[in-house]
Formats: C-alpha cells, structure tokens, sequence
C-alpha cells in the first residue's frame, strides 16, 4: 500500500475541550501517556501508509515537535499549513496541490480499534475504486454526525445513496438503513478528484467549508461513495465526555503494564533520534 498516502487534518482549535485547548492543541491530550495524534498516526501505519500530510495552523506548535518528522513513529510527515480555519473540507483542500493519488484521511483527534480495521478500508476501496470510501458506525443519536443511508447493505459494506450533514429530526426519517443509522467517523479514503468537488462547494453549516456537503455534490454528480460499517470501535476526543468514554475503554481493552512498557520504549527511541540528529 506504498502508493497510498495519509492527509491528517489538524489545525482545528477545540473549543469543545476549552480550557485545554486555549493552550495545547486538542490532538495532544494525553489518552495513558500517549497523545491522541500517536494513535492516528498509528492507525495509518498499521493501514501500511508511510506517508502522511499533516494539516496544521494556528497553535500548533507544540504538535510538530511532538511528532517532528515521523520517522521515530515509523512515518515520513510533511506540514502543510491552514492559514484560515474554514472547515474540514478547506483543511483537506490543503493537499491539493501535493497529492495526486489515491490517499486516506483520518481526523487528528479520532482513532479506531482495532488499528487493523483502516487496513480492511483501505483494501476495499482498492477493490472497488470508487471516488471515496468512508467508514461508517451505528448511532442512535443522529443530530451531531454526517449520516450516510446505504442503497443496499451487504456484509458491512456497499454503495451511499445519499449523505446529510447534521441532519434535523424530519430529515433522519429518510435516512434510515435496514431500521438503523450510519454516522461518519472522520476516516475516509479517496480519489484526488474530490479535491474539484471540495473546490466547487460553498460555504454551508457555520460559514465553513463542509466535506460532507462535498461528497453530497459528488453524489448528485453521479460519482459513486460506498461505505464500510466499522466493526471495532470509533473513537474521539470532541467533547469532555469522550475524552474519558476513550480513556476507559482503553484501559479496560488493553495491557496496561504492556502499554507502560512500549512508553519506555518510545522514550528510549526518542532519546535515540535526538543523539543522531545532534551529531550532524
């Protein structure tokens, strides 16, 4: 999977997890000593992509010397630069001018479990080669989610039939799939053509750039999205509640004597990289 590439968007600011975001970017809260954007990365990796185009901004700083160039992640990363906040969609226009392949996007601040699940994604896309690939998991609640309704769900996969981006209570009664409801999960795979698509939607919801607006446009074009029902666990760190929604799961799913020794691990390759980096 060398040829794919990663487009982590990451210079969003985090009001929702105020006031630890006022001064560290939400991507480096710390789930059992590891930041967030470790997790994502690691997703990306164990999904065999190398590498990763990290959008940033604003007060992100400390973000970059966290994860420096990657290669102590086992990750190559190049920084490109949002100079407005206008949207998810405008973060991933960004890479327009550097990617011209086929390439996976995963939100800074979200990651899956199990990792090997982006790999089965990225796959599927692959074998079907649509425009975009997204992974979708259950919700009940359907009012702070991009809700995706299948034209026919098969084995957890199949084609989208038509997307909304926080949808009202009315809408949701059209967006039902075999009686249950798919929210994106900020993973996606896709053809650089929908950077076109990015570029011809307006500004929607907030006076931002919405990428689900983008891939709503695609729809109506024609262009085919399928979706990929997640079967592990989507999870993030929006809201103060899912910080430690996360930080329980994880402690309950993982060693965590294991964990603390990957940590020191980690420290002794950093301190490694550093000594290298020093001597030339």
């Amino acid at each position: 999977m060398d040829d794919i590439v990663g487009l982590v968007p990451a210079a969003g600011i985090g009001k929702r997890l105020y006031p630890f975001s006022r001064a560290v970017p939400k991507e480096m809260y710390p789930i059992l000593g590891k930041a967030v954007i470790e997790h994502s990365i690691e997703n990306l990796r164990v999904g065999g992509v190398k590498k990763i185009y990290m959008i940033v901004g604003f007060q992100k700083g400390a973000l970059m010397d966290y994860v420096g160039d990657g290669s102590f992640l086992g990750v190559n990363v190049t920084y490109l630069y949002q100079m407005k906040r206008m949207g998810l969609g405008h973060g991933i226009l960004q890479g327009k001018k550097w990617i011209d392949r086929t390439f996976v996007t995963l939100l800074g601040d979200s990651f899956i479990e199990p990792k090997e699940e982006l790999r089965e994604l990225i796959e599927y896309h692959k074998k079907e080669k649509p425009l975009a690939t997204v992974m979708l998991f259950e919700v009940d609640d359907v009012s702070g989610y991009g809700i995706a309704k299948f034209k026919k769900l098969e084995n957890g996969t199949g084609k989208i039939e038509k997307m909304v981006e926080k949808p009202s209570k009315d809408q949701s009664r059209n967006l039902e799939t075999n009686g249950k409801f798919f929210a994106l999960c900020g993973a996606y795979v896709f053809e650089p053509k929908i950077f076109d698509y990015i570029e011809k939607t307006p500004p929607g919801l907030n006076n931002e750039i919405q990428l689900t607006d983008a891939m709503i446009l695609a729809l109506k074009n024609g262009e085919e999205i399928n979706g990929f029902v997640l079967k592990g666990r989507y999870l993030d760190i929006g809201k103060w509640h899912t910080v430690k929604e996360t930080e329980k799961f994880l402690r309950e799913a993982m060693d965590i004597e294991k964990h603390y020794e990957e940590r020191e691990k980690m420290m002794e390759v950093v301190r490694k990289h550093e000594e290298e980096e020093n001597e030339r």
